[in-house]
């Protein structure tokens, strides 16, 4: 009930929904420019996520980037489940944790 109760809410908040409106088109087009330039694939998207694809070498690949990602406090989405084991889904976040994202993968791709 108290889910449903927030879930309204938000709803009501046009305020904060034109805040992450804003927040997802201004740093999209960013993160998808860099992880393409560290040689990630990024998937055209008009979503809050962009979905990035790795390499299948060893030392490189979305599962051992997630592990990475998430051994330094950066959370991203494996979606293997979704048959696609060689893509992370990554959550458009603030710029600090978006400019970490890219800094993290970078050192991980090796760049």
């Amino acid at each position: 009930l108290l889910g449903q109760v927030a879930a309204v809410a938000a709803l009501a908040d046009t305020e904060f929904q034109q805040r992450s409106l804003e927040l997802v088109t201004t740093w999209r087009p960013w993160l998808t420019q860099q992880l393409g330039g560290i040689g990630l694939e990024v998937v055209p998207s008009e979503a809050n996520f962009v979905l990035v694809g790795f390499p299948t070498t060893p030392g490189r690949t979305a599962e051992e980037a997630e592990t990475f990602l998430a051994a330094q406090g950066l959370i991203v989405r494996g979606v293997a489940g979704y048959g696609l084991p060689n893509h992370l889904r990554i959550t458009i976040g603030l710029e600090e944790h978006n400019r970490a994202l890219v800094d993290a993968l970078a050192r991980f791709m090796g760049r």
